[in-house]
């Protein structure tokens, strides 16, 4: 409230508003007609200006997105790197970020990381396999690595979650 924003951009209408508040702190009053015709153009300005319309970038089209949600699932195994799944989708990195974001509710990295959760959680549930094997199997650089995302994700350790599964 302190500090006004417009909801436009129009640099013609800021300098005339920059020229009436010089004029306002100026002793030296010009012609009352030059304050006078500054308010007019601005008044007219201000009346035939149009709200900048806000961008916002779209979701994927479904296609797309399952095409990338497919890739990542086959690959969870091994880094992906940003600019193979933007290439699927035919987007610059940037804006495939934005999209996927959109659309998932989750940047690419943690989608991924979500994927390689549900690998560790099918690997040690379908198998008498360690933690660490596990997490090596599912992308993780190690057991430590596992852990950490798995609570982040999951909210409990894969051990702890793992005895709650057979227990």
């Amino acid at each position: 409230m302190e500090r006004p924003r417009l909801n436009f951009a129009d640099d013609r209408l800021f300098a005339l508003a920059r020229l009436i508040a010089a004029e306002c702190r100026t002793s030296a009053n010009l012609h009352d007609l030059y304050g006078e015709s500054l308010m007019a153009a601005l008044f007219v300005g201000l009346a035939q200006a149009e709200p900048v319309a806000e961008r916002k970038r779209g979701q994927l089209p479904p296609r797309l997105l399952r095409r990338v949600t497919d890739y990542i699932e086959e690959h969870c195994g091994r880094p992906i790197r940003l600019q193979e799944l933007a290439e699927l989708t035919g987007l610059s990195t940037t804006h495939f970020c934005t999209a996927f974001k959109a659309s998932t509710g989750l940047p690419p990295h943690k989608w991924q990381m979500r994927v390689r959760v549900e690998r560790a959680k099918s690997l040690l549930t379908g198998s008498d396999m360690t933690l660490a094997a596990a997490a090596v199997m599912a992308g993780f650089s190690d057991q430590a690595h596992l852990t950490r995302v798995f609570r982040q994700i999951v909210g409990t350790t894969p051990a702890a979650w793992l005895r709650n599964q057979t227990g």
